[in-house]
């Protein structure tokens, strides 16, 4: 009976201590993402701080740049025309706690046969789901305008498998890709996208390069840390005090 008892005791512990050891195994790589996050975010305010000391570069200013630069943070003034029939909008996105889409549009710029993807900013969604916003656009097809550049991941988080292929325009969509918009456009684009910083009437500019600075990932880091090492604290304390209830007397 006591040798059924001891094996039972036994897989209990066995069982506890691996538990223990998952459980800090996912606290230490949580901690470990968490920090590289931070580190990237560094790197990422480097190279915005590093954008913005260029100023406003002109559209022929960028096009002599190094092909392969990365474009991300770099401001450019651009001039050129849009299609007001054919437009995305971006779904799913909040400004100042309302529900609303980015507004993006195929902006051909003047001298350029790739259009350029701008997004002008946000449009408040209408109550009924089935209806989208409408735009109010200005006579003139023309617009002049600066813009922040964005280029690699443009995808952004989404729990859609899909960006979305409505049929007609305007197109909502759960996500940004510039493939898609090629081939619904038929024409190749610009492998980047600008941001409208100021204000036209149209929509509202909202774009944030780092939403989350460093500090914060720093700080879920060792937060994750931390957890881990409470856990281990917690189960020692527990064995040691079984260990000792389970002592003869």
């Amino acid at each position: 009976m006591q040798l059924i008892l001891w094996r039972k005791q036994k897989l209990s512990s066995i069982i506890a201590i691996c538990v223990v050891i998952l459980a800090v195994l996912i606290c230490l790589r949580l901690s470990v993402w968490q920090y590289q996050r931070g580190e990237q975010k560094q790197q990422q305010l480097s190279q915005l701080a590093v954008s913005k000391e260029q100023g406003v570069l002109s559209w022929q200013e960028l096009q002599n740049l190094p092909r392969e630069l990365n474009k991300t943070g770099l401001q450019v003034k651009v001039s050129g025309e849009v299609n007001k029939q054919q437009y995305w909008l971006l779904d799913n996105q909040i400004y100042q706690g309302q529900v609303g889409y980015d507004l993006l549009v195929a902006m051909t710029i003047t001298g350029e046969s790739a259009p350029l993807i701008v997004n002008f900013g946000w449009l408040k969604a209408p109550t009924n789901r089935s209806q989208l916003p409408t735009v109010e656009w200005p006579e003139s097809t023309k617009f002049t305008a600066t813009v922040q550049l964005k280029q690699g991941n443009l995808q952004g988080f989404t729990l859609a498998d899909e960006i979305g292929a409505e049929q007609g325009w305007p197109k909502r969509i759960q996500g940004i890709d510039l493939a898609i918009f090629s081939a619904q456009l038929a024409k190749p684009l610009q492998d980047f996208i600008g941001y409208r910083n100021e204000a036209d009437g149209i929509a509202t500019p909202h774009y944030q390069s780092v939403v989350m600075g460093p500090d914060k990932h720093y700080a879920y880091a060792v937060q994750w840390l931390l957890i881990g090492l409470a856990c281990v604290v917690i189960a020692y304390f527990a064995m040691r005090r079984r260990g000792y209830e389970n002592k003869p007397a």
